[in-house]
């Protein structure tokens, strides 16, 4: 049960369930160092190369299941988990462990103040998002 949240939680990661606006240049600090700028895209690059690898691994089958309109995303989700080979699951652990390393790595290399306007970038985001969202709402009614 332990490698099948694992498992989903890579999966969710992989398939783009992330915060695409942490991908946007302006998210990005404009105080950080060229070595931090460095790692911000080898995290990117790696993301990118190992979301191509995992669906390169992908058979016909599990294409299949993933093109299905008749089942949501938790259906898709659960077939695709019970249909990985070992080969897929260790790719995906060892994507899981490079993503996370690097991720470490920058955040080590952070200062107060950097992770200060990351923290206030972060919340001016959330605060955005919460007034989108009731924008929408309010459109509705």
């Amino acid at each position: 049960m332990k490698l099948l949240y694992k498992i989903s939680v890579i999966l969710f990661f992989l398939f783009g369930f992330s915060n695409v606006e942490a991908q946007n240049s302006d998210a990005i600090p404009k105080t950080l160092t060229a070595d931090q700028a460095a790692l911000i895209k080898a995290q990117r690059d790696l993301i990118v190369a190992n979301r191509e690898a995992f669906k390169a691994s992908l058979s016909a089958e599990q294409q299949a299941i993933l093109a299905n309109p008749k089942l949501n995303a938790k259906q898709q989700q659960a077939a695709l988990l019970s249909s990985l080979t070992n080969d897929q699951k260790q790719l995906l652990a060892d994507s899981k462990e490079k993503a996370k390393q690097l991720k470490e790595a920058f955040r080590n290399s952070l200062t107060e103040e950097q992770r200060q306007q990351i923290r206030l970038l972060n919340e001016r985001k959330i605060r955005e998002s919460v007034q989108e969202s009731r924008n929408r709402l309010h459109k509705r009614n």
